[in-house]
Order: C-alpha cells, then structure tokens, then sequence
C-alpha cells in the first residue's frame, strides 16, 4: 500500500484535517481494524470513495483543490488557436 495523502473529519468536531494513509492506517489498528478490513478502506480511498468508520469520514485528497469562487480561463497553443480559425 502506497501513501496517499487524506482528508480526514473526526466525528463530532466542524474541521477537517489534512494528513496520510500511514498516519491513519496507525490510528485504525489502535482502534481495532484488522489487517484485510484496512486494506479493504485502503482501495476504497484510493478509487475516489469516501469512507467512514471507527469515528472518522476520511476522503482522498485531491492535489490541487479549486479556489472556489475562480474561473478557469484555459490555455490554446498557436496549432490549437490555427485550427479554430480553419475550422
């Protein structure tokens, strides 16, 4: 199992927290999960699915999150703006 970085919500506080697999996969076999139940939420996270046991929600974090609020102006090569003009 590789690291891979994590959005973590602690049931019953308003944040969340940025941290890792390792950190988490610790904090998850002091609580009780078993080594193939722990591999089971490792490949839940890791294909994009939020996961919630033990008390915690946790979520693959993107690597780069949107600024809410921005828009995004995309970028044309000149080969890509020529096309547009021939087409």
């Amino acid at each position: 199992m590789k690291n891979i970085p994590l959005l973590v919500h602690i049931e019953g506080q308003d944040s969340k927290v940025n941290t890792d697999w390792l950190a988490i996969m610790a904090t998850l076999k002091k609580r009780g999960l078993e080594k193939d139940e722990l591999e089971v939420v490792y490949f839940e996270l890791s294909a994009g699915m939020r996961v919630t046991t033990r008390g915690l929600s946790l979520a693959k974090a993107s690597p780069v999150d949107p600024l809410k609020g921005l828009l995004y102006e995309p970028k044309f090569s000149a080969r890509d703006y020529a096309g547009m003009l021939t087409a």
